[in-house]
């Protein structure tokens, strides 16, 4: 447990990343910016405008390109597909964007 007394559930370690990307956006059929906050091999955080509509169960394309650490190997340099799982709505007024975290699919 942590300290909030909840059940960590992850299956990999969240490395914290913060870099600007683009994610495709399947059932708008748009792309957006986004910052990202922490990855893993099995998804990551991330930060979105208010703006994108986001919802869990979408489909999104990332593309993080290279990355040299070797904690993100796994990722490989090409793009991504993932599922949203999570928009933190009530979240928007602390930072000011929707953080929204995502699965990679594999």
């Amino acid at each position: 447990m942590n300290s909030r007394g909840k059940v960590e559930r992850r299956k990999h370690v969240r490395h914290p990343l913060s870099m600007t990307i683009q994610f495709y956006h399947g059932q708008s059929r748009r792309e957006y910016p986004a910052r990202t906050v922490n990855i893993s091999n099995g998804g990551m955080l991330m930060y979105v405008p208010v703006s994108a509509p986001v919802a869990p169960g979408h489909t999104i394309r990332i593309n993080l390109g290279s990355q040299p650490r070797p904690e993100f190997s796994g990722l490989g340099g090409g793009p991504r597909d993932a599922t949203i799982v999570r928009v933190e709505r009530e979240e928007i007024a602390e930072v000011g964007y929707l953080p929204v975290g995502v699965h990679f699919i594999d």
